[in-house]
């Protein structure tokens, strides 16, 4: 009897999880939609620095290929992951040519690559989704998922108990040989074509009141990409004296 009533318990919970999950993805947009996101490039802006906001581009391809340009001060930093590779390009740290990113680096973005998210088909993924419950979250009502990774990362969602979007995410992970936990607040949401994308998300450190908001000026559902731009650009060739001659003549005017 014991046995029926722990069963029939396990059940009923794992149901209702799969029926926030299911509204969730409805809400987004549903899984047919979700299924045919392929590509997708985001326009956005970052503030860093009182009254100073860097434009971000970010380009997609569902699982594959991610690639962010951030515009800072007139110098352009990049990095792209292609599979299980990647690379980064920051001028600011007085590097031109492109270096290698560490394993830790390239699972970070894998994570982000995934444009369905954890939630959709979970299962196949290899994820398990536990409802932890309802809970207030700054006076909304959320349902709390803990989502545990194939790859043993944990995620926590909070899905808005009305709307069924999703208004927070916080993931533990390791990074650097540290457990690392950060929160994405989103908000904003707006129809493109028949899905919906938070035009807000602001990154915290995890108990923290304030981030740092990315905030998403356009949003291109599968729009063609070339692949060439993910792909790790030779090193620049070195300067010859000529240039360095022509490089000190226009400094001294």
């Amino acid at each position: 009897m014991l046995i029926a009533v722990a069963i029939g318990s396990h059940i009923s919970v794992a149901q209702t999880a799969d029926e926030v999950v299911n509204k969730y993805l409805d809400a987004m947009g549903g899984k047919d939609k979700l299924a045919n996101l392929k590509t997708l490039k985001l326009a956005c802006s970052m503030e860093i620095a009182p009254g100073m906001k860097a434009p971000i581009n970010m380009f997609f391809i569902n699982n594959e290929c991610m690639r962010v340009e951030v515009e800072v001060q007139g110098m352009k930093i990049l990095s792209a992951v292609e599979g299980d590779s990647g690379w980064s390009i920051n001028p600011m740290s007085g590097k031109k040519d492109a270096e290698r990113m560490n394993a830790d680096e390239i699972k970070e973005s894998k994570d982000q690559m995934d444009l369905t998210g954890a939630l959709y088909n979970y299962k196949e993924k290899g994820n398990t989704v536990e409802l932890l419950g309802k809970e207030d979250m700054e006076g909304t009502d959320v349902y709390k998922l803990k989502i545990t990774k194939k790859s043993g990362d944990i995620e926590y969602d909070y899905i808005d108990a009305s709307s069924y979007l999703k208004l927070k995410e916080t993931t533990t992970h390791k990074f650097n040989d540290k457990e690392v936990s950060g929160d994405v607040i989103y908000s904003d949401y707006r129809k493109v074509g028949d899905m919906m994308f938070p035009y807000s998300m602001e990154n915290r450190q995890t108990g923290e009141s304030q981030g740092q908001a990315l905030l998403v000026q356009s949003v291109e559902v599968n729009p063609s990409i070339d692949r060439s731009i993910f792909k790790m650009p030779p090193p620049q060739p070195a300067a010859t004296e000529e240039d360095r001659k022509s490089t000190r003549l226009n400094s001294s005017h």
